[in-house]
């Protein structure tokens, strides 16, 4: 498991999110909470979720605060372990880092380019939703049959925005002409 904490922070300088982390990481803020790079299973999703935890608490954060960090990491984590390709799964990482102002998490795999493309523009489009819209989306999303086995056909999107500062950043890069690594970069505030 190439994960790591704030304390003992290990990459690897040519993994493809460190062209979407090197702007991340100028900015200030308390540290990275952790930083994970390669596949991502139950196991890694547990040490993540409780490495999250754990800085939560330190930071005296609310349950309020708590509650949405948790729902957002489930959320994008539980989409990058479902939705990246056998053979693309060294591609994922997830990265949270404490600012002054809340957290910044940013998650991203490689994907076909068109379900890349596809997330770009939902992403958009729920940028420009107030909240009452996006409750609405929600509940319709809800009763939505289409469904499937791999997920709730764009629910935990949705969630993420909802409980999100938005608006949440879709990051695109190229990796070759049928695959694009897809990042979403997604802001907690504090308070």
């Amino acid at each position: 498991m190439n994960t790591s904490a704030a304390t003992t922070h290990r990459t690897d300088p040519g993994h493809w999110s460190e062209l979407v982390l090197s702007s991340l990481k100028k900015g200030g803020g308390r540290g990275v909470v952790f930083h994970h790079q390669g596949p991502v299973d139950p196991e890694v999703l547990r040490a993540l979720l409780g490495a999250a935890e754990e800085a939560s608490i330190r930071a005296g954060d609310g349950v309020g605060m708590r509650k949405r960090l948790f729902n957002i990491l489930v959320e994008g984590l539980e989409n990058v372990l479902r939705h990246t390709t056998q053979d693309k799964r060294s591609t994922a990482f997830a990265v949270l880092l404490d600012t002054d102002e809340g957290y910044r998490l940013l998650l991203g795999n490689a994907l076909p380019v068109a379900t890349a493309a596809l997330l770009t523009q939902r992403v958009a489009i729920l940028n420009e939703m107030d909240e009452a819209d996006l409750r609405e989306h929600f509940l319709k999303f809800l009763s939505n049959d289409a469904r499937t086995d791999q997920g709730g056909a764009g629910l935990g999107l949705i969630t993420m925005a909802r409980k999100s500062a938005r608006p949440m950043v879709a990051h695109v890069l190229p990796c070759d002409e049928f695959t694009a690594y897809f990042a979403l970069e997604v802001a907690m505030l504090r308070g």
